[in-house]
């Protein structure tokens, strides 16, 4: 029975839930329209609760909602006839069987509430934040932004004990030759561990140019140096795991750079506690499989400072950034594939939340229970882990290979041009080499940067791409951590991530202040209708993190080239 608008507020989940399973595929518009209420009230649950239901796009106009655990196959279902008088559903309406049509229509923006259409559609008229540096001065001899002065102070008042969260781009790593300085300066030995032999070069390289009076040795890609000869060591995980540091008497200094990496089953042998002084860098230290909990802060104390992007920009210490969300639409076979995998996914999601335990929320938590039941779960949990994992990953490879989001690529050309150099950054092999081939024929200067690539060649690529060269990189993971990229300032999002730490150092690799002023760019391609669609709650907080600092956000398609050129001008006010 429906209620009357003054009982509106008596509407419930539950309420919803048997509108939605009565007559599956059905918008909220309808819902509310049958339960008598604010249509803002039903959204607000619809959307608050997504473990209940799941959505895909509707005809020109609203999504249209499905319990989650909806079956794969096509079920009759009674028709609820949709009444105007407030009083109730009719309960005359016969069977009727009806497919499933979700992708059969497209989108009409209308239908969304403004206030979340809002959220994405952005101007500031705030004027730029000045970029220029600090002055190194006898007071402030590495030039050290506020933030790090203030960091490294509460890093000293813990003892000198900690992790330090900051934002890609920052200067995390000049913060701790800082902390290595006086650390040195006191007759100190130095450990410094990395993930990757990218670096430990760099690292090497940074460290002997400003410490030109000391020994910096490394350990890794060959190398096998000691603190007995040396005074700072700089060793990769995988190799720093199986050696011992002897300090022989010395104060000790670990600097753990992407610290989250030292979680790790096997690198956290490296974490040696003849360290008494231990300095943890990384943009997000948290782990999936809760490790940052039980070995991370156990060993660095206690997270002693944190710098987000809002504090980031309005210092000056990086640059300011523009957004733009571009939707593509799917072929019918891609739909039909994306609703049969979508529906596979929710009904397996439902069995190891309800069944085996996994926790709903957050994604991360889910994600971490799920392969653990891979690995240590029972035989049926496995195979149910397994094939939850398996889907995903097929829905993630169906997003990023779409050929819509190529043919967007083609129609972005223009806005490849507007830039000086730009990071594309994609979920597959496969993908990349596709977008590198398809901007080839653009006459684009592109190259595909992944796993499959020797690290020489990889680096002739970054080179390259830091003359001018190579203008555009397509990349598959390999440029988003640990990874110094030259002066990029537009970053297209192809394949997206629910994983917080992939997009913070995928933002990262364009944020850095640009010596000219000008702004950073993110276009962030999703399909319509799917678990991309920002307009669908689709990336969570990191939507929202990056649109409440952009200068500028907006939704759009390929069709509105000049209104987007126009809108991502990165000198622009």
């Amino acid at each position: 029975m429906a209620l009357s608008k003054e009982g509106s507020e008596a509407i419930g989940i539950h309420d919803i839930a048997a509108a939605v399973s009565a007559t599956p595929g059905i918008t909220g518009r309808e819902i509310a329209r049958i339960l008598g209420c604010d249509k803002k009230i039903v959204n607000s649950l619809l959307y608050a609760n997504t473990q209940v239901f799941i959505s895909a796009a509707g005809e020109g106009s609203a999504p249209l909602w499905y319990p989650a655990d909806w079956s794969l196959d096509v079920k009759p279902y009674v028709a609820i006839t949709r009444v105007k008088d407030e009083t109730k559903a009719s309960d005359e309406s016969a069977p009727t069987i009806r497919p499933p049509d979700e992708f059969d229509r497209i989108f009409d923006v209308s239908e969304f509430d403004p206030e979340l259409l809002a959220k994405f559609e952005k101007q500031s008229t705030q004027p730029r934040v000045s970029q220029d540096p600090p002055a190194v001065t006898t007071e402030n001899p590495f030039g050290l932004y506020r933030w790090q002065i203030e960091a490294l102070a509460a890093w000293k008042a813990n003892r000198s004990e900690g992790i330090i969260d900051a934002v890609t781009g920052a200067g995390k790593t000049r913060l701790a030759v800082a902390a290595i300085a006086e650390h040195l300066d006191n007759s100190g030995k130095v450990l410094v561990l990395v993930p990757t032999v990218v670096l430990l070069d760099q690292w090497v390289g940074i460290l002997r140019e400003q410490f030109p009076r000391f020994r910096i040795g490394r350990v890794g890609n060959g190398a096998d140096d000691d603190l007995d000869y040396f005074d700072v060591v700089v060793a990769v995980l995988a190799s720093a795991r199986t050696r011992s540091f002897p300090l022989h008497g010395a104060a000790g200094l670990l600097v753990a750079d992407e610290c989250h990496r030292a979680g790790a089953k096997m690198s956290q042998l490296a974490l040696d506690p003849a360290f008494a002084s231990r300095l943890g860098l990384s943009a997000t230290h948290e782990r999936l499989d809760d490790a940052h909990e039980t070995i991370l802060l156990p060993y660095f104390n206690k997270v002693v400072f944190r710098l987000g992007y809002q504090r980031a920009i309005d210092d000056g210490v990086i640059t300011n950034v523009r957004v733009a969300f571009v939707g593509v639409e799917f072929s019918e076979e891609e739909k039909q594939k994306y609703i049969v995998l979508q529906r596979q996914l929710s009904k397996l999601r439902r069995k190891l939340i309800t069944v085996y335990g996994c926790r709903p929320q957050p994604f991360s938590a889910f994600l971490d229970d799920v392969i653990r039941l891979t690995t240590r779960g029972k035989r049926e949990e496995g195979m149910v882990a397994q094939r939850w994992l398996k889907a995903w990953g097929d829905k993630k490879e169906l997003l990023a290979e779409t050929p819509a989001k190529t043919l967007a690529l083609e129609c972005l050309v223009p806005v490849l041009g507007d830039a000086d150099r730009t990071l594309i950054f994609t979920q597959s092999i496969t993908s990349a080499e596709a977008i590198a081939t398809s901007l080839l024929a653009q006459n684009i200067a592109v190259a595909a940067h992944h796993s499959g690539i020797d690290t020489q060649e990889r680096d002739v690529m970054m080179r390259k791409f830091a003359s001018g060269g190579l203008r555009v990189l397509a990349s598959v993971q390999t440029l988003e951590e640990g990874v110094d990229v030259p002066d990029a300032d537009l970053a297209i999002i192809v394949a997206s991530s629910k994983q917080r730490r992939q997009m913070i150092q995928r933002m990262g690799r364009v944020m850095r202040r640009k010596s000219d002023g000008r702004d950073a760019r993110f276009v962030i391609l999703f399909a319509n209708g799917t678990d991309e669609d920002p307009r669908l709650g689709a990336h969570e907080s990191f939507v929202d993190e990056l649109v409440e600092v952009a200068r500028t956000s907006m939704i759009t398609t390929t069709a509105n080239l000049s209104e987007l050129r126009a809108a991502l001008d990165a000198q622009s006010d």
